[in-house]
């Protein structure tokens, strides 16, 4: 099958074959597509587009352009003048009319950059790599009797035989990484504490991360080289440029060779490395070898592939399966298979995918959110819509002052399509002030709103797709607005219009109804959305967890030395009078590593092994944590090695009802969802029962749990969490501190308060419930300006009858409620349409956690009598205004 000749945009082909003279159009036509197919080749169809659509648009000049083009040309040239004064002089003559556009259009706008900068940052995550369209991480999919496992991880063989295997597959590399360890400048002998990435040489073939200094062909390839990014440099030796100096990394006995220094990683990216060690200087280690000539199946290596052009994924996905499968036979009961996932989709759909070589989506990396990308895209539309609502109510309200205008300009010849692209241009001449000044408020406010947002946006250097979407929805805002007041009064008749024919038919309140309830629909659901999400914020931060979170400060055990002389550590910590307790554990409740989890059944049970997660803990984790222990005792001594203590939810699972020593079986465990058979099985016995507690986020429900003694053979101590008073913190650190350097100065002093390190668990809700606060105030302060504007254009057309009434004995509170009367009216109707759809909307995202709030009765009540009460306030100042008037003033012409 012939493979599809690639064409540039048509819309620009034909644009330049329009205006280009016939004499030279095939002349630069070919010129044009000559330079487009070499560009094709070259960078790709996306940028061949754009550098064809900025030819066109260049090559649009004198001497180029037909006669008759240019005749057009001038000749709208001069219509598009006569636009431009009158609709200046319009925005001149209303001056609180155009204000009132303008700010609201200039406050949407703001929104929508800002959101719209957010959400297009969430989506373009990993797109920074040449050929990101074209790279895939393998994903490895386990079925284990039935239970399922979804793995980011592969063996060496996969990767190293696929490209020979493989036709599609152009290139591919690994990827792992070491747990952390110290890397030292030999000269000055002071740690870091860092996690080493290992890559092949393919790794900057694949992936264009930029190296400042090096070689990318080469800073991989040879053992004992090392790349490191300009943050870690600056911390190790204080500046930059440091090539060919070397680094001791403690899990290696030789130095390594810095060959490259990488620039800082982008925030939209999802790796996180510092550093990048070849994978050549562990081809020489034993285990490694064994890894080189068997490993069919492992999940040691994060896998991408770079297939080629036009290769099918899902086709390649399968190939990958045949060949691990014909060389590798998985357990009895196991069934094995591959797909691809692009790069492009790692930040938003990585749901449920272990990421097994722990490579991507690690310290800091917060995990994107397709609902609040799309939550966030419908926002800022929104917002930006309701603005447009704004103008296009205004502008009706107003069309009565200009019906002799129209009829004048419709007596002297003025045809309808001239009055609709007069209205037109008014609407994009008001929108195009409005977005100037955003562009201003949006410069002024980033700064702070990318510290907010743990973003690095940037308005003018972000890809030119973004200001291609943003004009877009600026030029539809713009026809929007001005289309229907212009389509209402370009098709009256001249004698009418010139007669004074006041605008207030039916079919133009209606439209206007309708719009000002739709404003206000949008903005109560989102006052809402904004109320149940700062509730549920505040749920997650506050929600007993089961255990004591405050004033813990947790202490990671980085070094051998420091695990094996715990003991003596913990003693030496206790004197301290400040510290009510010391513990040592392997992981800590709300922990945010990995959690190490096991099967376990009741031994002599014929029940299938239920899955449960573990971590080590002594025998004063209770007291320090302040866990409940529900049956049974705590630890003792040494000798309780082979005890372990249950949460209620393990006990359920393994129908134990009371503590009697029960035996049971732990025969596999696993630290990312990939099941190992342990080669002694584990045989302990069940000596307490604690009450559950949350020792995770609470997105998830609490599963089984088992508190192995710290020396039990599945999972060493990491931690020591240190109880300590609420006196002299600063000093009670330092005393911690030197305890450690004492006992093992290779290991950095690294701690946190274990209630700072939980609130990171919710820290992208309470942006997100910021960013949505801040954009229902927007909606709602939009509306209101709008509202404004209709209320003062009607207490204006109503001062005569208001004169009359106030004659008539009429009080300022009846005039008042006379004329705020039919705009509540539209606010109560938005009400009752917005709690509905406000219900479905939160119950729906709360679903994304195990526990959550009921969303209750008072924040649809809060919710609406805000609206109402802004509302009211809004109205009130014109009425009030208008009410106490002397009512000789406004009769005194009759």
């Amino acid at each position: 099958m012939n493979k599809p000749v690639a064409h540039p945009p048509l819309l620009f082909l034909k644009f330049f074959r329009w205006y280009c003279d016939p004499k030279m159009l095939d002349y630069i036509e070919g010129d044009l597509m000559e330079a487009y197919h070499a560009r094709l080749k070259k960078y790709g169809k996306r940028k061949a587009d754009a550098k064809f659509i900025v030819d066109v648009l260049l090559l649009f000049r004198p001497g180029i352009i037909r006669s008759k083009a240019k005749y057009n040309t001038l000749k709208r040239s001069h219509m598009i003048n006569s636009y431009f004064k009158t609709g200046w002089r319009n925005l001149l003559r209303s001056k609180l009319h155009s204000g009132l556009n303008i700010v609201g259009l200039t406050f949407g706008i703001v929104c929508f950059l800002l959101i719209g900068l957010y959400v297009f940052d969430e989506l373009t995550f990993d797109q920074q790599h040449v050929n990101a369209e074209r790279i895939y991480r393998v994903i490895e999919h386990k079925n284990v009797r039935g239970e399922a496992t979804t793995i980011a991880a592969a063996g060496y063989k996969l990767a190293e035989e696929s490209k020979h295997s493989i036709p599609e597959v152009e290139n591919i590399t690994r990827i792992m990484r070491t747990g952390r360890a110290n890397l030292v400048d030999p000269e000055n002998p002071v740690p870091f504490q860092e996690t080493v990435t290992i890559a092949d040489d393919h790794f900057l073939e694949i992936f264009d991360f930029p190296l400042v200094e090096g070689d990318r062909r080469t800073a991989l390839k040879e053992p004992a080289s090392i790349i490191i990014d300009e943050d870690l440099a600056l911390r190790i030796f204080n500046r930059t440029d440091v090539m060919g100096k070397n680094l001791q990394f403690s899990h290696l006995p030789f130095p390594l060779k810095i060959t490259g220094i990488l620039k800082n990683h982008p925030r939209n990216s999802s790796f996180n490395f510092n550093c990048v060690m070849s994978e050549s200087s562990y081809y020489a280690a034993d285990y490694f070898k064994e890894t080189m000539a068997s490993d069919w199946a492992s999940n040691s290596f994060s896998v991408y592939a770079l297939l080629r052009p036009d290769s099918r994924p899902d086709s390649v996905s399968k190939k990958m399966t045949r060949l691990v499968l014909t060389n590798f036979k998985p357990d009895e009961g196991t069934k094995l298979s591959y797909s691809l996932q692009p790069l492009k989709e790692l930040h938003l759909k990585s749901a449920g995918i272990f990421d097994g070589a722990r490579n991507t989506n690690v310290e800091g990396i917060p995990q994107g959110n397709p609902l609040y990308v799309t939550i966030f895209s419908f926002t800022a539309l929104f917002v930006l819509l309701i603005a447009a609502i704004n103008y296009t109510n205004l502008t009706t309200a107003r069309a009565s002052g200009r019906v002799k205008e129209i009829g004048v300009r419709k007596a002297i010849g003025a045809m309808r399509s001239n009055l609709i692209g007069q209205f037109l241009f008014e609407s994009w001449l008001t929108t195009g002030i409005a977005f100037i000044l955003a562009i201003g408020v949006v410069k002024l406010v980033l700064p702070p709103f990318n510290h907010f947002a743990n973003k690095e946006l940037s308005l003018f250097s972000v890809d030119y797709h973004f200001w291609i979407y943003a004009m877009t929805a600026i030029v539809v805002i713009g026809f929007l607005s001005g289309s229907y007041s212009a389509l209402l009064l370009s098709r009256l008749k001249p004698v009418s219009l010139l007669k004074g024919l006041k605008l207030q038919t039916t079919g133009d309140l209606s439209v206007r109804t309708g719009l000002v309830i739709f404003q206000f629909t949008i903005s109560i659901v989102m006052i809402i959305g904004t109320l149940v999400l700062l509730l549920q914020v505040r749920y997650l931060n506050h929600t007993d967890l089961g255990f004591n979170k405050d004033l813990m400060v947790v202490i990671d055990v980085n070094t051998r030395k420091a695990r094996s002389n715990f003991e003596t550590i913990k003693d030496q910590m206790s004197k301290i009078a400040s510290v009510k307790s010391v513990s040592v554990t392997s992981r800590v409740p709300g922990e945010w590593k990995t959690l190490r989890t096991v099967k376990v059944s009741v031994e002599g049970s014929t029940d299938a092994p239920g899955t449960s997660y573990l971590f080590g803990a002594d025998k004063e984790f209770m007291q320090t944590f302040e866990v409940t222990l529900l049956q049974g005792r705590n630890f003792r001594e040494a000798y309780d090695s082979s005890s372990i203590i249950i949460n209620e939810t393990a006990a359920r699972m393994l129908n134990i009802t009371g503590v009697s020593e029960q035996m049971v079986e732990i025969p596999a465990a696993s630290r990312d969802g990939y099941f190992e058979t342990l080669e002694v099985p584990f045989k302990p016995r069940v000596i307490g029962i604690v009450k559950d507690f949350h020792f995770q986020s609470l997105r998830d429900k609490i599963q089984p749990l088992i508190l192995a003694y710290n020396n039990n053979p599945i999972h060493v101590i990491d931690y020591y969490s240190v109880r300590i008073a609420p006196v002299d913190i600063p000093g009670t650190l330092n005393k911690l501190k030197a305890i450690m350097v004492a006992n093992d100065a290779d290991d950095p002093f690294e701690y946190h308060f274990l209630d700072d390190q939980l609130a990171l668990f919710y820290v992208e809700d309470a942006r997100r419930q910021t960013l949505l606060g801040w954009a229902a105030l927007a909606t709602i302060f939009i509306a209101c300006l709008g509202l404004f504007g209709l209320a003062t254009y009607s207490t204006e057309q109503r001062v005569k009858e208001i004169g009359i009434r106030k004659v008539l004995g009429a009080t300022v509170v009846g005039l008042v409620s006379l004329l705020s009367r039919d705009f509540l009216k539209l606010v109560l109707i938005a009400n009752g349409i917005a709690f509905p759809i406000a219900w479905w909307a939160t119950n729906r995202w709360l679903q994304e956690y195990a526990y959550h709030i009921d969303v209750e009765w008072w924040v649809f009540a809060a919710a609406g009598t805000l609206a109402l009460g802004i509302a009211l306030m809004t109205i009130s100042y014109q009425a009030i205004k208008t009410a106490v008037a002397n009512p000789v003033n406004s009769l005194r012409s009759e």
